[in-house]
């Protein structure tokens, strides 16, 4: 068999079991182009010998997975006298290509008595997919090492367990076996050879049956099945907050258990199945609430003033203990907090970093020793992490880097499972206690949600989102009649005018993951330029030249500024961290790139020369969601949870700004409108939202004052990221059309039928 065909046959296997066919892919910072044998890094185009990169392939297919020598020397060396120092060598030339350091490995770790795995993450190479730093940029020899979780952390998955299938075996010349397996065919010489080898830990199923559990109007979340798995317990906004339910599976019978002006959330059974515990924030901070499953008087079991918002709880196996995760402000990150039902105890378990999302959607493992929760760097880069009950430095499970929402145990309390967007779209993927053997479940749902399950009952309960975004656009003159651009069935939003008025730039997914696409100003002809297969990507924002569009993604992990050609291309990071960066916009002169980032430990407005230089703190505190005034002279943001809209004078931003010389400019811009405003020649555009009423498009003047209302908007409008055109005559923005949520009950399929 020529080195080509191995390819070819490799490429066959994945093509026969139904994944897609990567013909080109990237691994870290690396583009790997099988067919031509050939890997870019850093700026550099490195040929290499088939073989290496048949190595380099075998590994990219089970990425985090340790693939045994003997696998190599099957596959790789198939039908040939072979011996390890072929191994080693092909090795060796990946790690001079990759810059990789076998003492701190980025790509390619050894395991001793075992093989190698692949730990960069991997992932199709889509339209635009980033690829690598220009070499001027990030220097191999400057490119930091990767901290000991991240090093040892299994790379994640880009694609489902049948887009990566096991490749066939084929025999090495070596010994008596090979004659008789050769007569086998190649069809049971696969079968054979892994026969031989141990039994990997049985999967959860097969297959799943997924049968509908909820369908009320409006948005059913957070289910929890009883302790005997007889019924669900969920929220549900029916009456306008959430309030918790119980439903019998298998039958319509719904239980109200509360009825509250103010949200509840988190529903957990307590293990008699007679009680459930749930939360509420309120004026008086975060309780937490006893209420009888078949109903009843709602007892307070605890209370935590400090506290404002809560994100998870979870009840430990005997019912004796609870931990919550909750902050106390909007821009502080959440926390864990471990607390003894009875009152006797209560301590702060986890401490995240300050600017950041923080620990959410706790969960005790099945034996009561630890947790298991979600560390996110934002909402849209997550990872799971472990900490022992008695505290200490939490380690991190999963090298995901995607959007990560819920997480729980498998029936039998060996497995974790969990959403994500490792393969484009949300899917419920698993994992052992350590993060590692990740596979995907197949449940037949591409949008998969807050899973949940109880000891010993063979089944998953999940959330199924129908959510959808379109872009709105109202001619400033007649907005009763105005038309928008045509519209996809799927998520489209944050949508930026080109400098000419010709073309928009908007978010969508309407190619599977969510990408940057540009079309005409009435949408048609719509075309993805850029895209991470996966990662997050959002808010474009066009220069004023229009030859480029800034957006923000995280491929690697922390959120990063870069650009792309509207024609599309290799987008370019031009913003790193330190912390996150996010929502781009030009100055009017093209001459500076504004963001907004963490990196001081709270979210304010940056400038950094659009040539490239150093980024400079351009608002004396809090800021976000920074655009210039149209005249070009003053700097317009908000702040992260406050009412508002400020401004500061556009000046030589290497120079600090004194406080002094912020200024409130409207002060009735509500916090859910923090990106609904847009800048206008004569003044700003913005949601007003008078108490009582529904909200109005409605137009201030220059100072901020002569207010006037331009339009309605529904009364229960959601909208974000207006953008005025260049003439001024219209305005785009993005509005939900569609949130609707159901609950699923997943069973295995022998099971159901």
């Amino acid at each position: 068999m020529s080195d080509q065909t191995a390819i070819g046959r490799i490429d066959e296997t994945a093509t026969g079991h139904g994944g897609w066919l990567p013909g080109s892919f990237s691994a870290g910072e690396a583009l790997v182009q099988p067919s031509l044998n050939r890997i870019s890094i850093h700026g550099r185009v490195c040929q290499v010998e088939p073989k290496v990169m048949q190595v380099l392939v075998l590994m990219a297919r089970r990425p985090g997975t340790v693939v045994p020598r003997e696998d190599f020397l099957e596959i790789v060396w198939a039908g040939t006298i072979a011996d390890d120092y072929l191994l080693n060598r092909a090795v060796s030339e990946l790690r001079k290509i990759l810059d990789d350091d076998p003492q701190a490995p980025r790509y390619i770790e050894t395991i001793r008595k075992g093989g190698y795995r692949l730990i960069a993450p991997v992932a199709p190479a889509r339209v635009a997919a980033a690829v690598a730093l220009p070499a001027q940029e990030v220097p191999p020899a400057e490119a930091p090492a990767p901290s000991p979780a991240a090093a040892t952390a299994p790379a994640p998955e880009p694609q489902s367990a049948a887009a990566w299938p096991p490749l066939p075996v084929a025999p090495r010349r070596r010994g008596y076996g090979y004659a008789a397996l050769a007569a086998a065919g190649i069809a049971g010489l696969a079968i054979a050879v892994y026969a031989l080898r141990p039994a990997p830990p049985p999967p959860l199923a097969e297959a799943y049956e997924v049968r509908p559990l909820t369908s009320l109007v409006g948005r059913e979340l957070e289910p929890a099945l009883s302790p005997d798995g007889s019924r669900v317990a969920f929220i549900h906004d029916g009456t306008g907050a959430f309030d918790v339910y119980v439903k019998t599976i298998g039958s319509e019978d719904i239980l109200n258990l509360t009825r509250s002006a103010v949200d509840e959330r988190y529903p957990a059974w307590m293990p008699d199945g007679r009680a459930l515990l749930f939360a509420r924030a309120g004026a008086d901070g975060i309780s937490l609430l006893r209420v009888s499953a078949l109903g009843g008087g709602i007892t307070r079991v605890l209370q935590d003033p400090a506290m404002q918002q809560v994100r998870g709880l979870g009840l430990s196996p005997d019912g004796r203990h609870v931990v919550y995760a909750a902050r106390e402000a909007a821009d502080a990150p959440y926390r864990l907090f471990l607390a003894a039902l009875d009152g006797s105890s209560r301590r702060e378990l986890t401490l995240p970093p300050p600017g950041t999302l923080g620990d959410i959607d706790p969960r005790f493992a099945r034996d009561g020793r630890s947790l298991v929760f979600v560390r996110g760097v934002n909402e849209v880069t997550k990872d799971i992490y472990r900490v022992p009950l008695e505290g200490g430095e939490p380690v991190r499970l999963t090298a995901d880097n995607r959007k990560l929402n819920g997480l729980a145990w498998s029936p039998d309390g060996s497995r974790l499972l969990f959403t994500s967007t490792r393969s484009g779209m949300y899917a419920l993927w698993s994992s052992d206690a350590d993060g590692g053997d990740l596979r995907r479940l197949m449940l037949g749902n591409e949008d998969v949600h807050q899973p949940t399950t109880t000891a010993g009952v063979d089944a998953i309960a999940f959330e199924q989102w129908n959510h959808r975004s379109r872009l709105r656009q109202i001619d400033l003159a007649r907005p009763e009649a105005a038309p928008s651009p045509a519209q996809s069935t799927r998520w489209d939003s944050q949508p930026a005018w080109s400098p000419d008025g010709a073309r928009l730039a908007f978010t969508s997914n309407r190619g599977g993951p969510h990408g940057i696409w540009v079309s005409r100003s009435d949408g048609s002809e719509a075309v993805q330029v850029a895209s991470f297969g996966g990662a997050f990507i959002d808010n474009p924002a066009w220069s004023p030249d229009g030859t480029r569009i800034a957006f923000d993604g995280s491929p690697d992990g922390r959120v990063a500024i870069y650009v792309v050609s509207p024609e599309g291309g290799t987008p370019q990071r031009v913003v790193d961290g330190p912390g996150d960066a996010r929502n781009p916009s030009w100055s009017r002169d093209g001459a500076w790139l504004y963001f907004e980032s963490n990196r001081s430990g709270q979210w304010q407005v940056y400038a950094q020369p659009a040539a490239g230089g150093e980024a400079v703190a351009v608002t004396p505190g809090a800021g976000s969601n920074a655009r210039e005034s149209v005249d070009g002279r003053h700097l317009l943001f908000t702040k992260p949870g406050l009412r508002g809209l400020w401004r500061v004078p556009r000046q030589d931003w290497s120079q600090a700004i004194p406080a002094a010389q912020e200024q409130l400019l409207l002060a009735g811009l509500a916090p859910e409108d923090s990106s609904n405003w847009a800048p206008a020649r004569d003044g700003v555009y913005f949601v007003r939202r008078p108490q009582g009423e529904a909200p109005r498009l409605a137009h201030a003047g220059a100072e901020g004052g002569n207010v006037t209302d331009i339009a309605p908007l529904p009364s229960g409008f959601e909208g974000w990221g207006f953008d005025l055109s260049p003439d001024q005559t219209q305005l785009v923005f993005s509005e939900m059309t569609l949130r609707e949520s159901d609950l699923r009950l997943a069973a295995p399929r022998t099971m159901a039928q």
